[in-house]
């Protein structure tokens, strides 16, 4: 069974411009405790004052997941983790060449005496702990074996890969996993960033190789462009992976909105399972199929999620759309009536002057953010008005 490490608190609040309130942090690890996340990250105390009370809160939560505190391989930042009651700390160092060479200017047997002295240290306090070699896949792999296997050594109970720029493929990452299986003997854990788009699929990659825990953040949040995001990795585990986690998935359009609105990034309409599109039909043809049954074109069960699927009226509208749309509004259109209005709706162009309704344009908009939801509803709510005045027996032109 996969597990899930949820990073909201704190690789989350690495986004450029999000700072969580302690109040909204406490909000967001409840509900992913709710939802049932293995772990919650709440932070890195060393960083804040706040963050370190932050912490602390969650941590008196009383939450069923265990909660882990960042720190960097330094017996003052464990400390401070020791301070706020977590059960696990997160202890992350680089080994690579570059970074030993360029950033830490030590050689490998000093970095490796400052690890495992701070693994050691926790566990003197009672901590679980999860040792992190940043940027793990450029490290070269003779380093990245000798610190894992002194890391082990000294306590850790756990080692976390770190895709720290993004730059594994499912392939490379699966491979590279398996070949590190043969000297780590502890669970593993995969931190993939998004730069590339491939954090997902290569946090399910590393699964196949062997990975218990996966990193995630709600809506994808994170440094640069992000990691993992919780809904389509928690998703596709399940679906796809028939994982046996007993996640709440009707809570994620909840999270989701939730983090969007403390995070002010809203969730792209195009976003996998929480995004406004992701169970909206538009091509008549589709909309047929799906009336008929919706695993025609959809692969996740909407009520799972805690969605509800929707058809959108536009110019691409098929009959059936019509029809299904005036049965949601309790109409009926004789056929003239319905001939006319399925004409008035495929000739509206939600993208430029040629063909549009003036009554209705001018009230909706210019065309230019049609895709945007309010839009959309406004276009519905034109259409529903012409389709009662039609019902009513009202004189409407049909527009050229």
């Amino acid at each position: 069974m996969v597990q899930l490490l949820d990073s909201t608190l704190r690789e989350g609040e690495q986004t450029p411009g999000v700072s969580f309130s302690i109040d909204q942090k406490l909000e967001i690890a409840q509900l992913l405790d709710d939802f049932g996340v293995d772990i919650i990250e709440a932070g890195h105390p060393a960083v804040s004052r706040d963050i370190q009370q932050a912490v602390t809160q969650v941590s008196k939560l009383d939450l069923n997941a265990d909660i882990l505190a960042h720190s960097r391989a330094m017996r003052k930042d464990i400390d401070e983790a020791v301070q706020c009651d977590v059960d696990w700390i997160g202890i992350f160092f680089c080994v690579s060449d570059k970074s030993l060479k360029e950033r830490f200017r030590m050689d490998q047997e000093t970095a490796i005496g400052k690890i495992t002295d701070a693994i050691e240290h926790a566990k003197s306090h009672g901590l679980k702990v999860r040792y992190t070699p940043e940027d793990s896949f450029r490290t070269e792999f003779h380093n990245l074996v000798s610190v894992c296997k002194a890391a082990t050594e000294a306590g850790a109970d756990r080692i976390s890969l770190a895709d720290t720029v993004g730059i594994m493929t499912p392939a490379r990452i699966t491979q590279f996993i398996s070949r590190l299986q043969n000297d780590v003997q502890v669970p593993l854990h995969v931190h993939c960033h998004n730069d590339l788009g491939l954090a997902i699929a290569n946090s399910l990659s590393a699964t196949e190789a062997g990975v218990k825990v996966v990193d995630v953040a709600v809506n994808g949040l994170g440094e640069r462009t992000g990691i993992a995001s919780l809904a389509e990795t928690a998703v596709a585990l399940k679906l796809l992976y028939e994982n046996s986690s007993q996640w709440d998935f009707s809570l994620l359009p909840e999270l989701s909105e939730m983090v969007a609105r403390y995070s002010r990034i809203p969730i792209h309409r195009q976003a996998p399972i929480v995004g406004d599109n992701a169970f909206t039909h538009n091509a008549g043809l589709h909309v047929s199929a799906v009336l008929k049954d919706p695993n025609h074109y959809e692969s996740i069960p909407v009520d799972m999620v805690g969605r509800s699927r929707k058809f959108v009226l536009d110019r691409m509208a098929g009959r059936d759309t019509i029809n299904h749309k005036l049965s949601e509004w309790n109409l009926q259109l004789d056929e003239e009536n319905l001939t006319k209005f399925h004409h008035i709706v495929n000739v509206y162009d939600t993208g430029g002057e040629a063909g549009r309704n003036p009554g209705i344009a001018n009230d909706v908009g210019d065309g230019e953010n049609m895709g945007d939801p309010k839009d959309m509803e406004n276009m519905e709510a034109h259409f529903y008005q012409t389709a009662l005045d039609l019902a009513n027996g009202s004189s409407i032109g049909v527009f050229p």
